[in-house]
């Protein structure tokens, strides 16, 4: 389980060479070795994950097989609605609720796919923090080196890849919260564009900003994935009615002459030397495959990251505030203090905030995707910090880890992150790729190219440091 892809599973399983009966059991293994050092599970239902290997066992069987994602062990964020499955959204103030009536669309398409469910996944409390800490349930380990942050909030969802206790992950993406946990535990994490992936049966924290997308450990099984879960859905009205496309045709295609912007100079202000180090190569690798590079920061970030800050404080107090009258000695002081800061956001500056939105979005399309196909920069522009650190600076991370992330959530836009390597002390690097609305192919063509040339998933990691 821990050397799998999904790609290379599905080959295995239809040449008999192993059965989604014994991956599950490898998994479950792996959870029940690791899952207390790594506190990435909160729930899994090991009666209802066996019955769904059996039944995918006996597909492959008889010739059934519904599709590329059968007998995949995927597993959920624990904000997602799961039939008979409770949902915390990684806060105890959920923890008396029965399961939801609602059901999750993205869980019911995977279901409809032939995938088993892992269980949840542990997140940073009430999705709200780019380390992933959670002081609930306990803070997730980086498999790559205990004692540092997987990144957030989808922190068990980039753990679980990573470390082999799923082979694709649901997170969710408000302000980098797939993006983060991707760069962090060195899989590949997309965040779609807003409409591309139903909402539907998801504990929202902004109507405006939140996405739902796919931790993988390649750009491959990313577009698997996403092709099973994109599309308009009847339960969702902010879904696109926009089809959505078999996202694997786009691999292998050549990138040249495809315009990238990049990073230069003060643009990479405060941005780690082994973390430059690994963009330069991107930009390298880019240029050898024939891309044309073109110097452009993101025009206007800073002001989409103060409009992104403004419509975060006011929908999440607009969404939890009611129970957070009820519950407020339940949820840990620094969550309660950024929920908090919503009051102070009248409703005429949050309407401005969405016209000034739209605008920036008429501008990027007119202006920006006009001159370039994609952006290109550092996912986050540092390597995982330790929890040592995470505790020490909690306030001042939320700014500088989302930096790349979050102005990319104002516009709606779907960004891919692609691990790039490892510092020195074994943390992985990793650089992102932004495009115009609806461009995921064109994200997975450049990144899969990027991939190979890296050499792509080579190694996973081995645990040896925890217990």
């Amino acid at each position: 389980m821990n050397e799998w892809t999904i790609t290379a599973l599905r080959d295995a399983y239809r040449a008999g060479e192993v059965s989604p009966v014994e991956v599950v059991d490898d998994a479950l293994a792996l959870i029940k070795q690791w899952n207390l050092h790594l506190r990435t599970y909160l729930h899994v239902s090991e009666r209802e994950l066996r019955r769904a290997a059996r039944e995918s066992e006996r597909r492959f069987r008889f010739g059934d097989e519904i599709g590329p994602l059968d007998g995949v062990p995927v597993a959920y964020k624990d904000l997602c609605y799961i039939p008979g499955t409770p949902t915390t959204c990684g806060s105890v103030m959920f923890e008396d609720d029965p399961p939801a009536d609602a059901v999750s669309s993205v869980w019911r398409r995977l279901d409809e796919a032939g995938t088993v469910n892992m269980g949840k996944l542990n997140m940073a409390e009430l999705a709200m923090g780019p380390t992933g800490r959670n002081k609930h349930f306990g803070d997730p380990q980086n498999p790559w080196k205990q004692g540092y942050v997987t990144g957030g909030s989808s922190s068990g969802s980039g753990c679980a890849v990573a470390g082999g206790l799923a082979l694709a992950a649901i997170g969710t993406d408000t302000g980098g919260s797939i993006r983060l946990p991707a760069a962090f535990c060195g899989v590949v994490g997309l965040k779609p564009t807003n409409g591309r992936v139903s909402r539907h049966g998801g504990m929202p924290l902004s109507w405006t900003l939140d996405t739902f997308g796919p931790l993988t450990r390649t750009v491959a099984d990313n577009a698997l994935v996403l092709s099973a879960i994109a599309g308009a859905d009847p339960l969702d009205a902010s879904a696109s009615t926009r089809p959505a496309p078999d996202y694997t045709r786009a691999l292998g295609e050549s990138i040249a002459g495809v315009r990238v912007g990049v990073l230069e100079g003060a643009a990479l202000g405060g941005v780690s030397g082994e973390m430059q180090t690994a963009y330069a190569e991107v930009c390298g690798a880019l240029e050898r495959l024939g891309a044309r590079l073109v110097a452009m920061p993101p025009p206007r970030a800073e002001e989409l990251e103060e409009l992104a800050n403004t419509i975060f404080k006011y929908e999440a107090l607009m969404i939890h505030g009611e129970r957070l009258e009820k519950y407020e000695d339940r949820v840990t002081p620094e969550i309660l203090m950024r929920l908090e800061a919503g009051r102070g956001v009248h409703s005429a500056e949050y309407r401005t905030a969405l016209a000034r939105r739209e605008a920036l979005i008429r501008h990027y399309e007119s202006e920006v995707f006009s001159a370039v196909d994609v952006l290109a920069g550092p996912t986050t522009p540092t390597p995982a910090p330790s929890h040592a650190q995470a505790r020490a600076e909690a306030g001042g991370l939320i700014a500088s880890l989302t930096r790349f992330t979050r102005w990319v959530n104002t516009l709606g836009a779907p960004a891919i992150s692609l691990p790039w390597g490892f510092t020195e002390d074994g943390l992985p690097l990793a650089v992102q790729l932004v495009g115009p609305d609806f461009s995921e192919a064109a994200l997975y063509r450049i990144a899969g190219a990027l991939e190979e040339e890296s050499g792509g998933w080579t190694r996973s990691p081995d645990f040896k440091s925890f217990g």
